[in-house]
């Protein structure tokens, strides 16, 4: 193993001698990160737990039994993402066979680089759970494997970019010890919440994202929510489905609007739906409403 490959994902034990390991994956390694995909399924044999110097964030394409980090394990959620810090042991908690995983490696000097960047502070930690692999990270991680198959001009550049921009996704997205923008000042936080109230009022009649919410704000999701409920008194759930309730009762004054068309032009999936949360925040049903507004 070179020293590249050796900084990134330290000298064993491995749940799996790292040949075999390498056969499995596409790997693409620059520019302080490593993204491993896998080919097929792997095998790993017996529990076993390793370290390595990088930070590693895995990724289920299926779920996993367990993950195993230090002295504890959990299921592996397929779709989401479980970050391992630089130096915690984790490993598969027993056997398991045909395992498909995402992983990305940062190199923890990178790490520290872009935190001291974007927080003035190093030695990040980050906190263990799972997390949602949101759409922005995913288009990074593959835009990452396409440039680096490539070999047009400014290779290097293009990949040194997007390493910084998947870091940047990292760090907003997973809950670490990094100062929290929720600290930051009144008028920035307000201002940038009134954006995503913009967006939630613009999209209340489609599919809600958190996510792409919290992306409007420039928040992470976790800290989106207490940032937004500290600026509103409400989730940004619970706003959203306010605004759905209240264009609800707009839409059911009319006499031209059917009470299956209010249900579906205000973003309710079906109208059993709509009519319990109607009668939950109302009183009455959507008919009963209709009702007592019309006559």
């Amino acid at each position: 193993m070179n020293m590249e490959l050796l900084k990134m994902f330290g000298e064993g034990p491995y749940p799996l001698p790292f040949e075999h390991f390498a056969e499995k994956v596409d790997m693409y390694m620059a520019s302080g990160i490593c993204i491993t995909i896998p080919k097929e399924g792997i095998d790993f044999i017996e529990r076993a737990q390793h370290v390595h110097d990088s930070y590693e964030f895995i990724v289920p394409c299926s779920a996993v039994t367990h993950i195993y980090v230090e002295k504890s394990h959990c299921p592996g959620e397929k779709g989401k993402i479980y970050p391992m810090n630089s130096g915690q042991a984790h490993g598969p908690y027993h056997r398991m066979l045909k395992n498909r995983l995402i992983a990305i490696n940062v190199d923890r000097d990178f790490m520290d680089e872009i935190a001291y960047m974007v927080y003035g502070k190093t030695n990040v930690y980050f906190k263990q759970g799972n997390y949602v692999f949101g759409k922005d990270l995913r288009t990074l991680v593959r835009a990452f494997a396409e440039e680096y198959n490539n070999s047009l001009p400014g290779r290097n550049l293009v990949l040194k970019n997007l390493s910084t921009q998947i870091v940047v996704c990292l760090l907003r997205q997973i809950d670490n010890n990094m100062p929290s923008p929720v600290a930051s000042g009144y008028k920035t936080k307000k201002g940038n919440i009134d954006k995503a109230i913009e967006y939630i009022r613009n999209s209340y009649d489609g599919e809600y994202s958190l996510e792409e919410a919290a992306r409007v704000a420039r928040l992470s999701p976790y800290y989106f929510i207490k940032a937004f409920k500290a600026c509103t008194g409400k989730t940004p759930y619970e706003y959203l489905m306010d605004l759905r309730i209240q264009k609800a009762k707009d839409l059911l004054s009319l006499r031209n609007v059917s009470i299956t068309e209010a249900c579906f032009m205000c973003g309710f999936n079906n109208p059993s739906n709509f009519t319990t949360y109607f009668k939950r925040k109302v009183g009455m049903t959507p008919s009963e409403y209709r009702k007592n507004v019309l006559k």
